[in-house]
């Protein structure tokens, strides 16, 4: 078994991590990678703008590169979202172009289905928050099969999220170790936001 780790004691002192887990047809894990985020984007901090300073914002880029104008609106930062869906929440793909505070989307995100290089994607979810003195964390979590028939190399990974009625790229990172998915099996990505005093 591949396996990429950070100690807990780190994952105390930041703001975002990620923690994957590669397991094949059988649920035994074949990799895993716990990791610092360095993946907020330029679109995450214009998101909460927004909501802080109550003004709408123009020029934001969505997911397919247009730009928008982020008004203010109760829906925005969604992340949660259901079985199947794939224009919120966590998404994989197979770029491995190095992350740019500007990148508006996943290089190559995998889309939803069972055909070739296709991955099904579960409910991604997001967790109470959590307080542990001195810090307070919430996790954000989906898990993605493949049953397409072939093996899927996962090299990014990110969260897309809802603002008004479009759809941004919030964070994206680029894979220390690529994540060969085997047919049948799944990958699982929880992504750890929290806060230290």
């Amino acid at each position: 078994m591949k396996e990429i780790w950070c100690p807990l004691e780190d994952m105390k002192k930041e703001r975002l991590w990620y923690a994957i887990v590669t397991r094949d047809r059988y649920g035994k894990i074949v990799a895993r990678e716990r990791r610092k985020s360095h993946s907020f984007l330029k679109a995450w901090n214009q998101i909460v703008y927004v909501q802080m300073s109550r003004v709408n914002l123009a020029g934001m880029k969505d997911t397919g590169g247009v730009a928008r104008t982020l008004s203010i609106h109760e829906n925005n930062f969604i992340i949660a979202v259901g079985i199947g869906s794939t224009i919120i929440g966590i998404r994989v793909g197979t770029g491995d172009t190095p992350v740019d505070i500007a990148d508006f989307a996943m290089e190559t995100p995998i889309e939803q289905g069972v055909a070739a290089g296709q991955m099904e994607h579960l409910a991604c979810t997001v967790a109470v928050p959590v307080v542990a003195a001195p810090s307070c964390s919430s996790l954000v979590s989906r898990t993605i099969s493949n049953n397409s028939g072939g093996v899927i190399t996962v090299r990014e990974a990110g969260i897309y999220l809802r603002g008004a009625t479009y759809f941004f790229c919030g964070t994206r990172d680029v894979l220390i170790a690529p994540q060969a998915v085997p047919n049948g099996g799944g990958i699982t990505i929880d992504w750890t936001i929290g806060v230290t005093e």
